[in-house]
């Protein structure tokens, strides 16, 4: 079964969801990401939000595990928009606009409305969000980053958006995750190479 299929049985993927996948470090989460939820998804139009180049190593660890050929991959990857946060490479999509990351909630508020100004603007209006790299851009600095992501959450919802956010639950405290799973509607687990909701 599908990514997409699932969404539909599961009635998941209303616009203006945010569903949280939790995976841990040892999941082949690059296979998920790259190998079944972008391509099941990309017909209806897919933004990435692509925190330190995290989608990019996931993307390039999946391409090298799969042995599929590298440009047949970007080849079906290229209408794909892109939002780079921080450092990192982005070899796949199109470019959206790059940001630096900050901690300091009304300058994330700013890049937030920003990012989602470009998106709305686009002559394809996307349906999915995917994020990569959340959990890292919290790490670093833990108790910053949740105030600046419950400002940008709640000041300017993206009710157009599908937002699918994959977290590395193990580089995550409980409180953080507990936050994340409240302004989720959907939390799903990644274990033993399935999603479960």
């Amino acid at each position: 079964m599908t990514i997409e299929e699932i969404l539909d049985v599961q009635n998941l993927g209303i616009s203006g969801d945010m569903i949280l996948i939790e995976y841990k470090s040892s999941e082949p989460i690059e296979r998920f990401s790259w190998g079944e939820l972008i391509p099941s998804l990309s017909n209806y139009g897919v933004v990435v939000v692509d925190f330190y180049g995290i989608g990019e190593i996931l993307l390039r660890k999946f391409i090298r595990k799969s042995g599929k050929e590298y440009a047949l991959i970007l080849d079906a990857l290229r209408d794909i928009k892109v939002v780079k946060v921080g450092p990192g490479a982005v070899s796949y999509g199109e470019l959206l606009t790059e940001v630096s990351p900050s901690y300091d909630p009304q300058i994330f508020l700013k890049h937030y409305y920003s990012i989602m100004t470009r998106i709305s603007r686009l002559p394809k209006k996307p349906r999915y969000m995917i994020v990569f790299g959340l959990s890292h851009y919290i790490h670093f600095e833990p108790d910053s980053s949740m105030k600046a992501l419950l400002t940008a959450v709640s000041s300017i919802p993206a009710e157009d958006l599908v937002k699918i956010v994959l977290v590395n639950k193990e580089i995550l405290n409980e409180a953080q995750l507990s936050l994340l799973r409240e302004v989720s509607t959907i939390v799903g687990v990644f274990e033993d190479g399935d999603l479960v909701f």
